[in-house]
C-alpha cells in the first residue's frame, strides 16, 4: 500500500504537466484561430457544401480484362485534391469547436441558416457557382478555353509542365453571407489543386494575418493564393491578394439553394 501511494504521489507532477501542456496547446489553438471561432461561435452546426460529379460509367481493368462500371445516379465522385481539402477543413472546424456538428451536403441541400463553407468551383459545385455569379460577378474562370481566372483587372494563370502536368495553380477564398445572414465562404481554384491551396491558406493563417483581419471585419472579401504542384501535392502556398470589398455588400439572393446555371466552368 505504501509503495502504491508513493507511485501515485510520484505520478502527480507528470499528470499535472501533461494537463498543463494540453491546456496550453488548446489555448494557443484558440488564439490562432480566434477569427474563425468568433465567426462560428453563435452556431452549433456548420455545413460544408462538397463538389460532386455524376459519372454514368467508367472503364477499369481487372484480371487483365477491360471492364466498364455503371453505378447508381446517387453515387457521386469528388476530385481527389478537393476531397483532401474537405478532410482538412473538417479537421480544422472540429479542432476549434469540438461541440459543433459538421455536416457534408451537396448543392441544393444547403441550409441558409447555417454557416456554409463551399468547396470547389462552378464546374463541380453549383452552389459555389451561384454565389460567385450573384455576389462576385467580376470574377471569371476561363477553363477549359484557358487555364486562368480573372478578377479586378488581375489575371491568375495556371502553368503546365513539359509533360502536360499541372505545376502551378491558384486558389480563391470568397467571404460573404447567406440570405439568412449566416457566414458563407467559397473555396475554389482554377483547378482542383487551387481549392486545396485555398483551404491550406485558411488553415495556415494566424491571428495577425491579413486573412484573419478580413474574417474579423465581417465584410465581404476576396483572397487569392498561389502555389506549386509536385505530383499530387501542393507546396509553397502563399497569399497573393487579400481584399475587403467595398460596401454595400451584395449577398446571396433570397431563395438561392445552389441551382443557378453556370456558363463558365471552373476546371
Amino acid at each position: 500500500m505504501e509503495i502504491l501511494l508513493q507511485v501515485l504521489i510520484a505520478s502527480v507532477p507528470a499528470v499535472m504537466g501533461f494537463l498543463a501542456a494540453r491546456s496550453l496547446a488548446r489555448t494557443r489553438l484558440f488564439l490562432r484561430y480566434g477569427f474563425l471561432r468568433a465567426l462560428l461561435a453563435p452556431y452549433g452546426r456548420v455545413q460544408i457544401v462538397i463538389p460532386s460529379l455524376e459519372v454514368a460509367e467508367f472503364a477499369f481493368t481487372a484480371d487483365g480484362c477491360q471492364l466498364t462500371s455503371r453505378g447508381p445516379k446517387n453515387v457521386l465522385f469528388v476530385p481527389m485534391a478537393e476531397a483532401r481539402a474537405i478532410a482538412e477543413l473538417t479537421d480544422l472546424l472540429r479542432k476549434i469547436n469540438r461541440k459543433a456538428t459538421i455536416e457534408l451536403v451537396v448543392a441544393g441541400a444547403q441550409d441558409p441558416r447555417m454557416p456554409t463553407f463551399s468547396i470547389g468551383g462552378p464546374s463541380v459545385n453549383s452552389y459555389s457557382g451561384g454565389v460567385l455569379e450573384a455576389v462576385f460577378p467580376d470574377f471569371t474562370i476561363e477553363y477549359p478555353d484557358e487555364a486562368r481566372a480573372r478578377w479586378g483587372g488581375m489575371t491568375f494563370e495556371s502553368l503546365y509542365g513539359p509533360a502536360g502536368e499541372l505545376i502551378r495553380d491558384h486558389g480563391f477564398i470568397f467571404v460573404t453571407h447567406t440570405p439568412r445572414h449566416a457566414p458563407c465562404v467559397v473555396l475554389c481554384g482554377v483547378f482542383a489543386f487551387g481549392s486545396a491551396m485555398a483551404v491550406e491558406a485558411l488553415t495556415s493563417a494566424n491571428r495577425n494575418s491579413s486573412l484573419a483581419a478580413l474574417f474579423r471585419s465581417g465584410e465581404k472579401g476576396f483572397v487569392a493564393v498561389e502555389g506549386r504542384v509536385i505530383g499530387l501535392d501542393t507546396v509553397d502556398v502563399t497569399v497573393e491578394v487579400c481584399r475587403v470589398l467595398p460596401a454595400p455588400r451584395s449577398d446571396v439572393p433570397p431563395g438561392f439553394r445552389g441551382e443557378v446555371p453556370i456558363s463558365h466552368p471552373e476546371r
